[in-house]
């Protein structure tokens, strides 16, 4: 078995433990710090941290497919895993001083990431000074950095960049009172006129298009791959395990649950046989949708061959494509398992609150997405600010 199989196995043998925690985790709006413990245990964290610094530099494939196990226990947590192991990747873009510096104590960080340009920054000598606030801040409550965009004027021009800051120079504000992914503690981010050296920032562009420092400083393609289409494709991942996880729950109530006056059990049911089968459907082929594109955009990488506009946008409606599907089919099969599947302490009314949650990403917005592919596709311009 290849490692990168062994972290899936193990992350799906903790499942089990991780979806008994996820009502503990709702009410703390944070996740168990025995959760990050136990992740970070699996290898998970450093599964896209380069072999340098003491990762184990795989690939997103296999990356996607362990976030995707643990958000069929907790969403939550499958959304955090995603974060942690994605944005470790993301430091390793940046310049070669700022990775010795987060990973010199261990190969893994804890870090939010915050991609609204909700900041400005000053250019001082040395690098940048930060001001701003910013929402959405998933994973910040056991947070060792944070990264956060800001636009930098730059000749009469606007820049947005990628700053990184350690977490003892921002300010954490408690917002996050949600009616879902409530243990991924998503509070704001503050920032007060933070200085951050010239090594700790990476233009957004070069970021979009693959070409940042640490693609100089790593020769493998994993480091040349375009953000936008790589977090797309990855935040999906947990979102369909969510879905997965409902089907498997509603798969076994189906098999003990007897309908209320009539005493039929409901998998002898027609309306049941028929939900079963079509989510059945519906979500292993959402699967290979989020597969394939994923294999697509590391092929064309390691081929040496850059992602054009389309190739781009088509993660995004993949992405967004797959959220749809999910979102759907959590919602029907949670109204297929009955009244009583809606008491708080039930697994399926915190999915399909998760799930309908998660999907208002601006990332998973299917009118965007799709508005956006059919542009490009259709060779249309796609506008001056897209993110993709």
């Amino acid at each position: 078995m290849e490692y990168g199989d062994e972290i899936v196995q193990r992350v799906r043998e903790l499942a089990p433990l991780l979806a008994e925690r996820a009502e503990a985790a709702e009410a703390a709006r944070r996740l168990p710090d025995g959760t990050i413990a136990d992740l970070a245990a699996t290898g998970l964290f450093g599964m896209l941290v380069p072999k340098r610094f003491g990762g184990a530099e795989l690939g997103f494939e296999a990356m996607a497919a362990a976030c995707r196990e643990a958000g069929a226990a907790c969403a939550s947590t499958g959304w955090l895993s995603v974060i942690y192991t994605l944005h470790n990747w993301m430091v390793g873009l940046f310049p070669e001083q700022a990775q010795a510096e987060v990973w010199a104590e261990r190969p893994y960080a804890l870090i939010p990431c915050a991609l609204s340009p909700s900041g400005t920054a000053e250019p001082v000598d040395g690098g940048h000074t930060i001001t701003g606030r910013w929402g959405w801040g998933s994973g910040v409550m056991h947070a060792d950095h944070v990264m956060v965009m800001a636009l930098v004027t730059v000749d009469d021009a606007i820049e947005p960049r990628l700053f990184l800051i350690p977490r003892a120079d921002v300010t954490v504000h408690d917002v996050w009172h949600t009616s879902g992914m409530r243990g991924t503690g998503s509070n704001d981010i503050e920032v007060a006129d933070v200085f951050v050296p010239a090594h700790r920032s990476v233009p957004m562009l070069e970021l979009a298009e693959g070409r940042s420092p640490g693609s100089r400083v790593h020769p493998g393609p994993l480091y040349r791959t375009p953000l936008v289409p790589v977090f797309a494709l990855t935040g999906a991942a947990p979102v369909l395990g969510a879905a997965e996880g409902v089907l498997a729950r509603f798969t076994e109530r189906m098999s003990t649950r007897v309908m209320a006056y009539s005493g039929q059990r409901q998998r002898d049911l027609m309306s049941g046989q028929i939900r079963f089968a079509a989510a059945t459907a519906d979500l292993a082929a959402a699967r290979l949708l989020l597969d394939g594109a994923l294999g697509d955009v590391t092929a064309a990488i390691a081929e040496g061959r850059p992602l054009d506009m389309t190739e781009r946008a088509r993660a995004r409606l993949v992405a967004a494509h797959v959220a749809v599907t999910a979102r759907r089919v959590v919602n029907e099969l949670c109204s297929a398992a009955g009244a009583s599947a809606q008491f708080t302490s039930s697994p399926f009314q915190r999915a399909q609150r998760d799930v309908n949650t998660i999907s208002g990403h601006v990332v998973f917005d299917p009118d965007a997405a799709y508005a956006l592919y059919g542009r490009i596709g259709l060779g249309l311009d796609p506008g001056p600010v897209v993110l993709v």
